[in-house]
């Protein structure tokens, strides 16, 4: 009985995801491209699995530095893997195979401009660690949070660089 409900539920979030991509690609000026769906698919899924750990961290529903953190942690990574996984096939089944070609010379531009925005913001988070790491009263699990949440915060960066650079037509 519980594993039909939980396909039920699967089912019914995938045809959400499904209206959602629909949504989005009409809204935006037509159909979107496979690699414009994966940065928003990165967008989404980034956000939502450390939204919700960071969101209990900060908010203090977790104890920094207790076992609920660490598995907490794991929980936002592998559920961040599933979801890009699950959401990169469906979006591959609903992108038609001309789309799903090898890059090309525009997107191969976008890549390398996002992740270079991408590179900097990281760089930017990587030197603001010395701030936290010569404060007094924090702890070393506290400066992996921060050093986790600047590799968080650049991968938010490129998707929006792409999706923006997508979007604008470059």
């Amino acid at each position: 009985m519980r594993d039909k409900k939980i396909r039920h539920d699967v089912k019914d979030s995938i045809h959400h995801v499904e209206s959602l991509f629909l949504y989005v690609s009409v809204t935006f000026r037509g159909r979107m491209s496979f690699r414009e769906k994966l940065a928003w698919i990165t967008l989404v899924t980034v956000l939502l699995s450390f939204g919700a750990y960071y969101g209990a961290i900060f908010g203090g529903l977790v104890k920094h530095y207790s076992p609920a953190a660490l598995h907490l942690a794991l929980a936002a990574l592998i559920a961040l893997v599933l979801l890009q996984v699950a959401l990169t096939l469906l979006a591959a089944v609903t992108t038609p195979k001309d789309g799903r070609g090898p890059r090309d010379e525009r997107e191969k531009m976008i890549q390398a401009r996002s992740h270079t925005i991408g590179y900097y913001t990281l760089m930017a988070a990587t030197a603001a660690l010395f701030i936290p790491t010569h404060a007094p009263g924090v702890d070393m699990v506290d400066i992996v949070n921060f050093a986790m949440l600047g590799i968080v915060i650049s991968s938010v960066v490129v998707a929006i660089a792409q999706i923006v650079m997508f979007r604008r037509g470059y």
